[in-house]
């Protein structure tokens, strides 16, 4: 049987570098492809998942790492002559005298230190993967995993989305189908003020479906299966070490190896990165699909260039697990449509080009995008009615880049539209395209940093947030107007979590591959694919970057905002920061600086990157009494003791209890815990006047009745406190990033009514 291979010059440390950061999103494929399938069945069950996972796994797996590319192509600009021209004379004089030495062979294969080509633009050789960068960003994806399981969220009450991808996760991991049964007839059948919707839960039919896309609550079922809900809270934190990892590996493929451990470490201590990795957030997992996915599409488009491939289709395999990584980000988030909506054009040109690669990243691509439509209109349709407004604007971009991608396709198909092209693209005109799209991505983040001064976008319509946004501005001494939405500080937000520097190291290395990219495709040159490597990660960054800034489409308070930065707008601008120093340490090297100063220069835009980034997540402070101590989130927890309440809630509970809660609060924080961790129906009651024939409902057909309340005096009878939990919760501040975590009162009484009294 032939073994994992990989290209024998650099040696083993780029195939490891590239299969172990491509992993974490084969596994999760391996996991969804039959997970939701089962679910639509109403079978998911342990047994057949395991039947399926592990083989499948198994297989892809080891058609994805069986062969590796172990460089990737550096898209870095040599000096031009008329550059050279401009340096000082001896300068001008050696640079002549050493081309003239060297021979074209040798000037393809020089390093970046040593080149001197006559191009305006050329690749630089690949640098060889160091062993310590294999083992620096391994070491800091898993640092980042301990550190996050160390603080963990215990979010099991709902206050917002974790709780409920938890609750979802445990229904579907002890029941195996969706919707939750609203199990009226444990109420003596249906009656006119008992509902059993609370907040991201609906009705439908005979049931009730949960808010959110069934991706992240599948991965986290297998948590549940092992070890309940203690190991179901460990699942995220796992999985945000493994988005860590892979954007390491996503970083190593674009800007070199040795700048992956930088990339991971940026992102390992952003304090939006950990937010979502404690709790059961599902950006952590769509991530990994997406850093995974570019990974792989990275290394079919390299795969078989100057390798002698002993797998001859390795490059289409790579290239269909790519497309199917990318499309099923949509099964974890529908956002993810319009996340990789660019690859829509991307797949356009790899189909105008020809590209081996095209077919199978198209048609897994659509495969995957085929699971999360289906998840939404099958198992989350009321969400998709509560997002129209935002999703249908996005529908009618996404059925617009198709047409448009389409008809560009069967244009450029015409020998006649093919030399028109070059003749219009050969026009003084169109030279100025590259520089172009380089000024307009500057001009997007300049748009980005006035709009407060220009703008105070305050659309909201929904009372409760209204509402909600008015308290927060009370309590924080702020002008009340619950209708602000604070989108045009979304700059902001990023520069409070990444730092100025970050922002301008990014803003500049987008802005310069934009250019490069572009000059690429207009001259359909790109002889090391450098460009086409980075031409979908750009796309993605710079789409995203215009569409979350612009719209974030959330509550505006942080961290919770902040989610909406974790997908790809931090990692984008991570990336072009990166790939920003690259070539400022390159610029030194080719401008005859000494080593030791390319170093320097490397080494102080990596700190740029790094320290802002810490100093927001940690909040350092300086006394003479404690010394040096950190007081940001990086090290406070969030809902600690909610597992043992929850349990004490459950053990107080009959096991023949049909639960009644008879307050809106008490209902949207626990109706679906009593029902789905406490295994007992619950319900709300809408109108007191209504409690009696309920009562006698639950009565008749021989359950007790139970009612619950957040306030002693609500309950008739003699009330038992059975919740009684101060814990807490994220801070909710809308004008400056978060340092602290805000306390939480929890409670809920109970009664349980006799007949007589009821009556």
């Amino acid at each position: 049987m032939a073994t994992p291979t990989a290209e024998k010059n650099p040696g083993r440390a780029g195939w490891l570098f590239g299969a172990v950061t491509v992993l974490p999103a084969l596994l999760a494929v391996a996991w969804l492809l039959p997970a939701f399938p089962l679910l639509l069945a109403g079978r998911l069950s342990p047994p057949p998942m395991v039947f399926m996972f592990v083989p499948l796994a198994a297989a892809l797996c080891y058609f994805a790492v069986r062969q590796l590319p172990a460089t990737w192509p550096a898209f870095r600009e040599t000096r031009a002559p008329s550059s050279e021209a401009k340096a000082s004379e001896a300068k001008a004089s050696e640079a002549k005298a050493s081309e003239a030495k060297a021979s074209e062979a040798k000037a393809a294969e020089a390093g970046a230190k040593e080149a001197k080509t006559t191009g305006a633009t050329a690749a630089t050789r690949p640098a060889a993967t160091p062993w310590w960068a294999l083992a620096a960003t391994v070491a800091i994806a898993i640092a980042f995993t301990v550190w996050q399981l160390a603080e963990r969220t215990e979010q099991i009450i709902y206050l917002r989305d974790p709780a409920t991808y938890l609750q979802v996760a445990y229904w579907i991991a002890h029941h195996g189908s969706l919707p939750i049964p609203d199990n009226a007839v444990a109420f003596g059948g249906p009656h006119l003020d008992l509902s059993f919707a609370s907040s991201n839960y609906y009705p439908r039919g005979p049931g009730i479906v949960p808010q959110f896309m069934t991706g992240a609550p599948l991965i986290l079922a297998a948590g549940i299966w092992l070890h309940g809900i203690n190991a179901a809270l460990l699942v995220t934190p796992v999985i945000g070490g493994c988005a860590v990892l892979s954007f390491g590996g996503l970083a190593g493929r674009l800007a070199g190896p040795g700048w992956a451990p930088a990339a991971a470490a940026v992102l390992a201590l952003s304090l939006p990165e950990q937010y979502t990795s404690r709790g059961s957030f599902s950006e952590p997992l769509a991530q990994v699909l997406l850093f995974g996915g570019l990974c792989l599409l990275a290394d079919s488009l390299v795969i078989n260039r100057n390798t002698k491939l002993d797998w001859p289709g390795q490059d289409k395999v790579l290239a269909a697990l790519a497309g199917l990584a990318l499309g099923l980000t949509i099964l974890v988030r529908i956002d993810g449509l319009s996340d990789i909506l660019p690859a829509v054009p991307f797949l356009g040109v790899l189909l105008a080009a020809r590209r081996r690669q095209a077919v199978p990243f198209g048609a897994a691509l659509v495969v995957g995008v085929g699971y999360g439509l289906a998840d939404g209109y099958l198992k989350s349709r009321p969400y998709l009615d509560l997002e129209a407004p935002s999703l249908r604007p996005l529908g009618y971009i996404v059925a617009a880049t198709i047409v448009a991608t389409a008809a560009g396709i069967a244009i450029t198909a015409s020998q006649k539209a093919r030399d028109t092209a070059k003749r219009l693209l050969a026009t003084k005109t169109a030279q100025y395209l590259p520089a172009a799209a380089a000024v307009l991505t500057v001009l997007i983040f300049v748009a980005f940093a006035v709009r407060p001064l220009v703008q105070h976008v305050a659309g909201e319509t929904n009372p409760t947030s209204i509402a909600y946004v008015a308290e927060l501005q009370k309590l924080a001494g702020l002008p009340v107007n619950g209708r602000r939405q604070y989108y045009e500080d979304s700059l902001y937000w990023v520069i409070w979590y990444l730092g100025v520097p970050a922002v301008l190291l990014g803003a500049f290395g987008l802005a310069m591959l934009a250019k490069r990219t572009t000059r690429a495709l207009l001259t359909w040159k790109d002889p090391t694919a450098a460009a086409r490597v980075w031409a979908l990660p750009l796309m993605i960054a710079i789409w995203t970057i215009v569409t979350v800034l612009y719209r974030p489409a959330v509550a505006p308070d942080q961290p919770w905002a902040s989610r909406r930065l974790v997908p790809f707008v931090l990692p984008g601008l991570i990336l072009g920061g990166i790939w920003a120093a690259t070539w400022l340490k390159a610029q030194a090297a080719e401008l005859g600086r000494t080593r030791a100063t390319a170093v320097t220069i490397a080494s102080c835009c990596a700190a740029s990157l790094l320290i802002p980034t810490a100093l927001t997540t940690l909040d350092i402070s300086v006394t003479k009494a404690k010394g040096v101590d950190a007081h940001g989130m990086a090290f406070r927890k969030i809902g600690t003791g909610e597992i043992t309440a929850i349990s004490r809630l459950c053990q107080n509970l009959p096991l023949n209890a049909s639960v009644v809660i008879l307050d809106s609060l008490t209902a949207d924080r626990f109706a679906q815990v009593v029902r789905g961790m406490c295994n007992r129906p619950a319900a709300i009651l809408s109108h007191p006047n209504a409690l009696n024939p309920v009562v006698q409902g639950i009565e008749r057909v021989g359950r007790q009745p139970v009612l619950l309340a957040e306030n002693k005096a609500e309950l008739p009878g003699t009330p038992k406190q059975v919740v009684d939990l101060l814990t807490t919760q994220e801070a909710h501040n809308l004008t400056a990033p978060p340092t602290r975590t805000w306390l939480i009162h929890y409670t809920v009484w109970m009664s349980t009514p006799s007949p007589g009294p009821a009556a």
